[in-house]
């Protein structure tokens, strides 16, 4: 028997793997009885597709000698990294939870007075890292559809105090700043923060020359505001805007374990929201170029305006539709509630150890 990748691309949903002369390894038949995403190309061969959850567990299965380190050499050529100057993630088979913290009055979801209190936003920054959240998003203005903008000082002023009570409070936290403006990337960097998220994606040659010198984990998104660059459609405008977003940062200095993709879900809602729906079906698509995704759903109003949910289930939707990104390709998850993530990535995994 002979097993192969049939790709030598990347995936983590859709993995072709060919089994050649398997006809006569009973053993190996038995361990692809209950695998769903097959078909017998002839007699003697059969081509399966698995997720990264399904490789694994089919090598914990295999008990013949005969093909087991080429079913490891697949798995392993599948691998993921999310790094930073002080940080490592292996994604492949582990989605890890990035909290929102908002030090915002005007969040879509959360936003209050309140927020803007250090006190505040320790307690919340306390209970998300008790509960597993491994990043810490701080977020000094509000970018959802519709929002009033502020001036990149206002920005800064909410989080110069926030960002060295957080680091002297948690020393070991992962620290990530959501900001479109190059004025407060750079006060941010220069605070010790780990990671910079740009709704623009590092649009701008001053905020590239900023990277440039910093090099920071990033995370880049496309949101959809700007209109399409490459396509007239969705899914390929996603793929040629990152790939050439990648190739862009590269040049800068960045290596491509420092970059994690955002489709923008939410961010441009056109008549309905619908763009938000094919934004989160293409994560399958753009995890093929090897970087991690980024899963940021959470509590979005495309819930609503597609799937008549009320704002009170919108939790219930972003479970949901995370679970769905995950199995596509989705590592980086996110979210507003992280004790709730936290248990749907372990029910998820448990469901694949059955």
């Amino acid at each position: 028997m002979k097993i192969s990748a049939v790709s030598e691309g990347k995936s983590l949903s859709a993995i072709p793997i060919r089994f050649e002369g398997i006809a006569k390894e009973e053993l190996a038949l038995k361990a692809l009885e209950r695998h769903d995403k097959k078909a017998m190309l002839t007699t003697e061969d059969c081509l399966a597709f698995f997720t990264v959850f399904e490789l694994e567990q089919l090598l914990k299965s295999w008990s013949l000698e005969a093909g087991k380190a080429e079913l490891e050499k697949i798995l392993k050529a599948q691998t993921v990294q999310w790094s930073g100057q002080n940080f490592s993630f292996d994604l492949t088979l582990d989605p890890i939870v990035y909290a929102i913290l908002n030090v915002t009055p005007d969040s879509f979801f959360d936003g209050a007075e309140a927020n803007l209190s250090v006190d505040n936003v320790l307690k919340k920054a306390s209970y998300d890292l008790e509960k597993g959240a491994s990043v810490l998003e701080l977020g000094g203005k509000s970018s959802r559809p519709g929002y009033e903008d502020i001036s990149p000082e206002e920005e800064w002023s909410r989080l110069k105090a926030v960002i060295p009570a957080i680091k002297q409070e948690f020393p070991q936290s992962i620290l990530a700043v959501d900001t479109d403006e190059a004025y407060v990337m750079e006060r941010v960097l220069d605070a010790g923060v780990d990671i910079i998220n740009d709704i623009d994606g590092f649009d701008t040659e001053e905020k590239l020359k900023i990277i440039e010198s910093y090099k920071p984990a990033v995370v880049v998104m496309n949101n959809g505001r700007a209109g399409f660059s490459y396509a007239d459609n969705v899914f390929d405008e996603l793929a040629l805007f990152f790939e050439n977003k990648e190739k862009e940062l590269l040049a800068r200095g960045l290596k491509p374990e420092n970059i994690v993709l955002d489709a923008g879900v939410g961010f441009w809602t056109g008549d309905s929201g619908s763009d938000s729906v094919y934004r989160i079906k293409a994560t399958e698509l753009l995890s093929r170029q090897g970087l991690p995704v980024m899963v940021a759903i959470s509590r979005k109003s495309y819930m609503t305006n597609i799937f008549e949910m009320s704002p009170g289930e919108r939790l219930f939707g972003s479970l949901i539709f995370a679970r769905e990104m995950i199995e596509q390709g989705g590592r980086v998850l996110r979210v507003h509630d992280v004790a709730e993530t936290q248990r749907l990535i372990k029910g998820n995994r448990l469901y694949h150890e059955f």
